[in-house]
């Protein structure tokens, strides 16, 4: 007697197609509705920005859009903790080019981090003037991103006090005026100078001739080559 062999119907986890398994595939749509979502949002603003629209960007299906993400809030959140992760790497380059001077770490940290807000408007727009109005999600994100950006931010003067809740306090009201700043500055329309801009901020971080600070310019780097 002849035994018909037994099909697997089932899909397994770790199924290969195309030489990838099912979760590398589905990380990779992930990171697409993520570019495609930052594209539209620049384009649109968040509330223009439709689960089709992104979909559409995309060139992937509704399907897989909720296979990733739970609704756009969500989505705005990742799109948000890339963009801002984006951004602070490149304040943090600027800052480690002046191992030896915390004050113009601090100026060269927010020369970076203004430039680029006034280079990507659009992206500047939504992620810092739609930010308040997208919903929970992200405003408790939002919160958390401040005090990220406080412990990598650097620190001209270590705060000192008998309760350890105040330096932290002190760093949290510090960044946040500062991000409210940018926050007028874009929807302004990036009329004031950005020199003008740090000699305020570092008056705020009580930096010393903060007029002078001001004017320090990024060392030019030299090319490095880096592992892909």
């Amino acid at each position: 007697m002849c035994l018909m062999p037994v099909v697997e119907t089932t899909s397994s986890p770790g199924r290969l197609y195309s030489g990838k398994s099912s979760a590398t595939r589905k990380s990779e749509r992930r990171q697409i509705f993520i570019d495609a979502a930052i594209s539209v949002y620049a384009e649109f603003g968040y509330h223009g920005a439709t689960v089709r629209k992104i979909c559409a960007r995309s060139e992937l299906t509704s399907r897989y859009f909720y296979e990733s993400f739970r609704d756009n809030e969500e989505l705005f959140t990742a799109c948000y903790e890339q963009v801002l992760q984006e951004l602070l790497s490149k304040a943090l380059d600027a800052a480690q080019q002046f191992p030896d001077d915390k004050a113009s770490q601090t100026i060269a940290f927010q020369r970076t981090f203004f430039s680029e807000l006034k280079d990507k408007p659009e992206l500047a727009r939504v992620f810092l003037t739609d930010l308040a109005s997208v919903g929970p999600i992200v405003s408790r994100y939002f919160l958390r991103s401040v005090d990220e950006i406080a412990g990598l931010y650097p620190e001209h003067t270590p705060i000192q006090h008998e309760d350890a809740e105040v330096p932290k306090l002190v760093r949290r009201a510090l960044i946040g005026g500062v991000l409210h700043l940018a926050k007028e500055w874009v929807e302004q329309g990036f009329v004031t100078p950005i020199d003008t801009l740090l000699a305020a901020t570092a008056i705020l971080y009580g930096l010393p001739d903060g007029g002078a600070l001001a004017e320090i310019e990024q060392p030019e780097k030299q090319p490095t080559s880096r592992a892909v």
